[in-house]
């Protein structure tokens, strides 16, 4: 009760408001008196000077994935006990930032599934995980071809791959749709050409899944939303053409920022030679004018860090993505909503979470501050609650 309000739905905070939550559902919102409770036993809190937002998403999460910087190869190597330990570990650390949702878009030997199996039924804390196994690919899109990424080289293996994942319980297909994003003439091509792509996205959604695609280069990135893909990962290379288009079809972009930002000042910091420092610029600057030109265009955009698969980036950083996206464009409101109700719309769980609604799930946090004068302030969390039980 007495809460400041920022609903996730893109109006304007309501200065003070009450909640109520029932059996693990907002049954009430409202100014004034709070609603009566029907139960004998319920938890009152008053929340004056706090802000209630929605429980965050990371729209891009490789939790097998420790993240650091040999995060990856560690990634490549481990045996899957050690890597659904790690699973395990990152996904209660990312709850325990007000992550309350994810989509985890490729991990060795689909352990990412069996995490989210487990979350789902209660065996292990986290995030509500929406998992694609792994990684799928024509050749040449990444350069490692051991346990996350399954290669394949006709249009018959790929369908083969994309049932595999759908039989092991897939909630999405990963795929790549280019090469490196450096150098410059590895970023101008696509991996699957566009008579291809669309082959690919139509079967996946042919099977009722959404398809995301890893995207670090012009051409790649224009062929697959072209072909109607739900999301561009990353999206370092992006023309205006592209962009313009993405707005058209509805294309999310899920920029994963902090993470370019991150590479490119780590490689100052670990003294790289200066050739590879100005090649990290230069990417960096490409990918911070890729992002600016989609909200020119008025593509959705949503959060997702990386975490675990970028060698640099750890679990629990959603917050640093959110003021990158900030400082970068994006006005807090619109970076709130990026990683709450856009996520929400394109993980498809829009109906049940993602806003502060009467009848959603009760996912939300509390925080000491004002976010919207300091998009920062999200890392004070004071408390959050996931299906209406506090779990910080």
């Amino acid at each position: 009760r007495n809460v400041r309000l920022i609903d996730g739905t893109g109006v304007d905070p309501v200065p003070s408001v009450n909640v109520v939550v029932e059996n693990g559902i907002i049954s009430w919102i409202g100014e004034g008196t709070t609603s009566p409770s029907k139960h004998p036993h319920f938890e009152d809190i008053n929340a004056e000077d706090l802000t209630l937002i929605p429980g965050t998403f990371d729209c891009h999460e490789h939790f097998a994935g420790n993240g650091g910087r040999h995060g990856v190869a560690a990634m490549n190597s481990d045996p899957p006990e050690v890597l659904l330990t790690k699973a395990a570990a990152n996904a209660h650390r990312a709850l325990m930032t007000g992550q309350t949702s994810a989509r985890d878009v490729g991990s060795p030997y689909g352990i990412s599934i069996t995490l989210a199996q487990s979350v789902a039924a209660g065996a292990l804390p986290g995030p509500r995980i929406t998992a694609s196994g792994e990684w799928l690919q024509f050749p040449t899109t990444w350069v490692h071809s051991t346990s996350p990424t399954r290669t394949v080289y006709t249009i018959e293996e790929m369908q083969e791959a994309i049932l595999s994942r759908i039989a092991q319980g897939a909630g999405l297909i990963k795929v790549g749709a280019t090469g490196q994003d450096t150098p410059e003439e590895t970023a101008s091509r696509g991996t699957m050409g566009p008579e291809i792509a669309k082959i690919v996205v139509d079967f996946v959604h042919s099977k009722g899944l959404k398809i995301a695609a890893h995207c670090t280069g012009f051409v790649g990135t224009k062929e697959v939303v072209e072909a109607g893909l739900d999301s561009v990962e990353h999206g370092t290379h992006i023309d205006e053409e592209t962009a313009k288009m993405m707005a058209q079809n509805g294309t999310v972009l899920v920029p994963t920022l902090a993470w370019r930002d991150y590479l490119f000042k780590a490689s100052k910091r670990h003294g790289l030679p200066k050739e590879r420092v100005d090649a990290s610029e230069a990417v960096r600057e490409s990918h911070k004018a890729s992002y600016q030109r989609c909200i020119a265009a008025g593509v959705k955009i949503a959060a997702g860090t990386d975490a675990g698969g970028g060698d640099p980036m750890h679990h629990g950083n959603i917050v640093r993505e959110l003021e990158v996206m900030v400082d970068w464009g994006l006005s807090p409101m619109k970076a709130i909503e990026a990683a709450t109700r856009v996520s929400s719309e394109l993980v498809g769980t829009l109906d049940e979470l993602g806003t502060i609604e009467v009848g959603k799930l009760a996912d939300f946090v509390l925080i000491d501050g004002d976010p919207l004068s300091d998009i920062g302030e999200l890392r004070n969390v004071w408390a959050i609650f996931q299906g209406g039980r506090r779990v910080r």
